[in-house]
């Protein structure tokens, strides 16, 4: 997979740092028969009718930015798939450098070792700590990945 055709241009006026306030004025598409319609949370009970069908997102944003060491080289690492209790693939900068077996820190408490090296910058990690405190540490250290992605 080619991580280039994901890229576009998003001005910085249209990137969402902080929730709507008041929150029922979060923006919502209607998708309609006759083409789309733009909304907001605060119009959605007029908008449903018998038979509709709501779709609704509960995920949560974790913090899978990284930033870490391997020697004295830095290292910015960005979790994009869970594969298992310890092991993420993450798109890593400056890839060139990281070889499998390597191992990378990212404080005191928690480490990676890489485990395979893919194209476009992806390596597979396998991190020291696993399932909730793994998910703990990525919120203690971590860094929400609003875009630019690539910066």
């Amino acid at each position: 997979m080619k991580v280039d055709l994901f890229d576009f241009d998003l001005p910085p006026e249209r990137i969402a740092l902080r929730p709507a306030e008041p929150r029922t004025a979060a923006r919502l598409l209607e998708v309609r028969p006759d083409g789309l319609n733009h909304a907001t949370i605060a119009d959605l009970p007029g908008l449903l009718q018998p038979g509709d069908h709501l779709v609704v997102n509960d995920t949560r944003v974790i913090r899978a930015r990284l930033r870490g060491q391997r020697g004295a080289a830095r290292v910015e690492i960005m979790l994009h798939m869970n594969l298992g209790p310890d092991r993420w693939a993450a798109f890593a900068r400056p890839a060139k450098r990281l070889k499998p077996g390597d191992t990378v820190l990212f404080g005191d408490d928690l480490t990676a070792e890489v485990i395979e090296k893919r194209d476009a910058g992806e390596v597979v990690l396998g991190f020291s700590l696993r399932d909730a405190e793994l998910m703990a540490a990525f919120d203690r250290i971590g860094e929400l990945p609003l875009p630019p992605y690539g910066a």
